[in-house]
């Protein structure tokens, strides 16, 4: 891989959460497309200048080496013309604010334990007027059941701590199983968290998860905005699907900072090297809303995208929006 390749490539779409697409058109001149944040409009193709027409016909006589270096170089050659072209979007992303999901959304959500009695009368809440969409997330998903659920609706979010080797639930239960509720997910290739709460993956196509009932933001932002090779992340989707923050860009913190605190407890309750959860109790409230803002972050992203899906105005307002999904 060529430096003008791979800086597009990791440098700039990875780092922004763009996609990027290589090919070759009817004459046969390499190209690479790329969609420039969460908008179709903004699809830009840079095509190689060159003439391979002859190399098209002739390529029998070439061997698979050559036509492999030739392919390399007419990649590196559109590469270099889109970091080029891309400038000017390039240093409108750079020039953004860069900050956590934590300083972008500093409000307290309102948490119920969905063991306790609190989470007994949330749950009739619940079920006596359902809402149409939940974003759900885990913490210590290598295990099944996870060590953490968070189930969040735009009023509130439930956290749940399964208790060791047991299972989840019966209104965990009922809600992954109810059909007629929107579950959103914001998991990666591996589909880790839909897997540790026990949920059947298709057996090949994994694009039905851009619809109802179940639906995952990788997946769909993959399917209107380009796919990506390495996951996009809920805090680039998140920055990307709400117009909002267009003067942000959102990302993971680095360092020894509390959220790998966070991740690092649940990673040792998973591996058998901490002890369980007792409750939800047993994390402090700073830590409960860490986890809730993961599931909170995720129904909101989607609403969000849903709105402009549906050209409703921007001005609706984040929370409570209706409809049974895109």
């Amino acid at each position: 891989m060529g430096k003008s390749t791979q800086d597009l490539q990791q440098k700039v779409c990875q780092k922004y959460g763009w996609s990027y697409h290589y090919n070759k058109d009817t004459s046969g001149q390499w190209y690479v497309e790329v969609v420039a944040g969460m908008n179709i409009d903004n699809k830009y193709r840079f095509t190689s200048p060159n003439d391979n027409s002859s190399l098209q016909k002739g390529n029998k006589c070439l061997t698979k080496k050559q036509k492999d270096q030739h392919d390399k170089a007419e990649k590196e050659i559109v590469s270099a013309m889109a970091l080029e072209g891309l400038a000017p979007q390039i240093a409108h992303e750079e020039a953004k604010n860069c900050s956590q999901l934590s300083e972008i959304f500093p409000n307290p959500i309102q948490i119920y334990d969905s063991m306790n009695r609190q989470g007994v009368n949330i749950w009739k809440k619940f079920w006596t007027n359902p809402p149409q969409v939940v974003g759900i997330d885990t913490e210590g998903n290598q295990t099944s059941p996870p060590v953490l659920v968070q189930i969040s609706t735009p009023e509130y979010t439930i956290l749940e701590a399964p208790p060791k080797h047991k299972t989840l639930s019966s209104n965990l239960t009922r809600l992954l199983r109810d059909n007629t509720i929107t579950k959103i997910f914001c998991d990666n290739g591996s589909h880790a968290d839909k897997v540790a709460l026990g949920m059947d993956l298709p057996s090949s196509d994994l694009s039905e998860y851009a619809n109802p009932p179940i639906i995952d933001l990788e997946v769909l932002s993959g399917k209107l905005f380009g796919v990506t090779k390495v996951a996009r992340g809920l805090a680039k989707i998140v920055s990307m699907s709400m117009p909002e923050l267009s003067h942000v860009r959102i990302a993971k913190p680095r360092g020894t900072s509390q959220r790998f605190k966070n991740i690092g407890r649940f990673a040792l309750i998973e591996q058998g090297k901490a002890r369980p959860l007792r409750g939800v109790d047993d994390l402090s409230e700073r830590e409960q809303q860490y986890c809730a803002l993961d599931s909170w972050c995720t129904l909101q992203a989607y609403l969000s995208i849903r709105r402009r899906m549906m050209g409703e105005e921007d001005g609706a307002g984040m929370v409570g929006v209706g409809g049974a999904g895109l």
